[in-house]
């Protein structure tokens, strides 16, 4: 065992040598380039398509574009074309009346699987098309001087309350399909942190195994029955992952539009760890090279279907990526360890604890240089801190400052073997690093370009 820990502090010790003369500015990041009609725009006729044009390639088979009129109705269900270069999205469109239309698009980037989702509104005027209808109505009407006059009567009591109503209705669905919006990213996130809390902890709990698997039967049955509960947790948030790539979560709710492509960089690599994932389950826990090995390839596999392929210098930003998230999952699973331990069998955990203090110095050590090496790629300037990407990147700071806070009392009470109240600084740390994952969910989610 002394032997693996000390190749184990060798190896990140080297990482963190590269990661110091690595830094460098990366090139790019899929974003919105261009959009036509431009949001909010008001335009005299109807427009021939939509175009949203992308700062990277986006994936052909997950791209869509729908286009709803006021009443919350579809214009057109025609299929959305890509330019050859695979940066541009259309829609045709037909003939459309004055009115306000609501534009929602959704692609994945090529590379990195970035999703981007987005909606906006322009109005049209007052189109040649809506000039025919006026004109045809008009001739429909009647010449009875009588009825003349009460339609005019009518005709401006109607104006006036279609004209409330039209109000109403454009304030009124555009306040619920935000409020439905803002449900739908909550869940989103919430399915992310799931997701990438259970990685953590099932990269994690497979490394301290190798550990710990000399213990007693009763604590081993205890251990391997949470390896069981963790490796469901991350299969349920790897599904909803998947799901959300293919836009089954939209704003307006569940849907199934597109279908899975394998053409696909990063569905080959979302198909892999959905493979790795039931893999798991019948290989885990068994031999300990075999472990090793799988938590290495489905670590890997993340971090390849994830930012990391989309900067240069690709090499250096992918080991960096990998040396974090087993960083991180060193120190997730080491606390849920104590966690579950600490009341019925503090023994196995006063004896864990030394073990574990070492490991986890290591890995935020090792988390604090990655994260800013990552950070440095993609703060190219100043006003991104000032999106909702740096907002939260700065709360995720926050609370890693916090974290060294804990860590560090927890550090001087096992220097003192002051254990008494040890439990309860492991639980906010804990805690912490929950929040952390949450935050993680949102920035890698949203795009960190002003």
């Amino acid at each position: 065992m002394f032997k693996f820990k000390r190749h184990f502090i060798s190896v990140f010790l080297i990482f963190t040598f590269f990661f110091g003369i690595g830094i460098n500015v990366a090139d790019g990041h899929s974003f919105v380039a261009e959009i036509t009609p431009a949001p909010n725009s008001q335009l005299k006729s109807s427009p021939q398509e939509v175009r949203i044009t992308f700062g990277d390639r986006i994936d052909k088979n997950l791209a869509s574009i729908t286009v709803t009129n006021d009443k919350q109705k579809t214009v057109t269900s025609e299929s959305v074309q890509l330019s050859e270069n695979n940066k541009e999205i259309r829609l045709k469109l037909p003939k459309l009346t004055r009115g306000i239309y609501k534009v929602d698009y959704y692609v994945i980037s090529s590379n990195d699987g970035h999703p981007m989702r987005g909606s906006y509104s322009f109005e049209i005027l007052n189109s040649a098309f809506s000039q025919q209808e006026d004109k045809h109505e008009k001739e429909n009407e009647t010449v009875s001087p009588q009825r003349k006059g009460d339609e005019k009567s009518t005709s401006q009591n109607s104006d006036n309350h279609n004209h409330m109503r039209n109000d109403s209705n454009s304030a009124q669905p555009q306040e619920t399909d935000e409020s439905k919006g803002t449900l739908m990213e909550l869940f989103i996130y919430l399915m992310r942190a799931v997701y990438y809390l259970g990685l953590l902890l099932l990269i994690g709990w497979v490394f301290w195994w190798n550990f710990v698997h000399n213990y007693s039967t009763e604590f081993k049955k205890k251990y391997l029955f949470w390896g069981i509960i963790i490796q469901m947790l991350h299969l349920i948030g790897l599904i909803s992952m998947i799901l959300n790539q293919l836009n089954v979560f939209a704003s307006s709710g569940l849907i199934s539009t597109l279908g899975f492509s394998f053409e696909s960089h990063f569905s080959l690599m979302w198909l892999v760890s959905l493979a790795l994932s039931l893999i798991g389950f019948a290989c885990l826990f068994r031999n300990r090279w075999l472990d090793f090995l799988w938590i290495f390839i489905i670590a890997l596999v993340k971090v390849l279907s994830g930012h990391s392929i989309d900067f240069k210098p690709t090499i250096l930003l992918i080991i960096s990526n990998f040396v974090h998230l087993f960083a991180a999952s060193i120190w997730a699973a080491g606390l849920l360890f104590i966690i579950i331990y600490w009341r019925k069998q503090r023994l196995y955990v006063q004896s864990f604890l030394p073990l574990f203090s070492l490991y986890a110095l290591l890995s935020i050590i090792i988390l604090s240089i990655t994260g800013i090496f990552t950070t440095v790629f993609f703060l190219s300037s100043a006003d991104q801190l000032f999106t909702n990407w740096g907002l939260f990147l700065l709360a995720k700071l926050l609370v890693v400052i916090f974290v060294f806070i804990i860590g560090g009392l927890i550090r001087l009470k096992l220097k003192k073997h002051k254990t008494a109240n040890l439990g309860l600084l492991v639980k906010i740390d804990f805690i912490l690093m929950t929040i952390i994952v949450f935050l993680v969910s949102i920035i890698t989610y949203l795009n960190p370009l002003p």
